[in-house]
């Protein structure tokens, strides 16, 4: 099974007969636009799960309420990488800048991982689970993977963002400029992430 450029699938559940019986933890993955957070919150409702997402690392304006403290918590212990959160990591534009916010995207994950309350359930979600976190951490646990093609994807995007911006022609630029990177180099990463998943 793998992600399409044109045609949907149906999402990709790795180990999920797994939650929450013997992983209180669920990953949630797909390109940007696939319907992540849809799902996350549609399980998260379901079976009472609260909702994790490394990217508030990068978008930490959006970190819910009962995480800020643990994300608050990290920024103290590293300083270094407030600058970069500020600025959404918008800096980075070299090799070991992105090894830096992948570092430090982990390190931010297994701090969640350690402090999290075990008898609780929880959904990591996340486009970053397969750019940028260690397989190592989820390859074994739970993980639905959106079967939503490249080009659907792009579509919901343009769907649920369009709108909220002002000057229209240039958002849909950027998104269009994005494209490439977004949803047709992350669908070729996804599809090795999921090929090692499946092995």
């Amino acid at each position: 099974m793998k992600i399409n450029r044109f045609k949907n699938v149906d999402d990709i559940k790795i180990n999920f007969e797994k939650f929450p019986s013997e992983s209180k933890i669920l990953f949630v993955t797909g390109l940007s636009g696939s319907g992540k957070s849809w799902t996350a919150k549609e399980l998260a409702g379901s079976c009472g799960a609260s909702i994790f997402q490394p990217e508030w690392l990068i978008h930490s304006k959006h970190v819910s309420q009962e995480f800020k403290p643990l994300l608050d918590e990290f920024l103290r212990a590293n300083p270094e990488i407030v600058p970069y959160v500020e600025n959404k990591w918008n800096d980075v534009k070299n090799e070991d800048e992105h090894e830096l916010l992948q570092k430090y995207i982990n390190m931010f994950l297994q701090s969640f991982l350690d402090s999290c309350d075990k008898s609780r359930t929880y959904i990591v979600e996340g486009l970053q689970i397969f750019t940028l976190i260690d397989f190592e951490v989820v390859k074994n646990l739970p993980i639905i993977v959106k079967g939503t093609s490249s080009f659907q994807s792009l579509r919901n995007r343009l769907k649920r963002d369009l709108p909220k911006h002002k000057n229209k022609a240039s958002y849909l630029f950027k998104v269009l400029k994005q494209s490439h990177l977004y949803q047709f180099k992350h669908r070729k990463k996804l599809n090795n992430f999921l090929k090692k998943l499946q092995k």
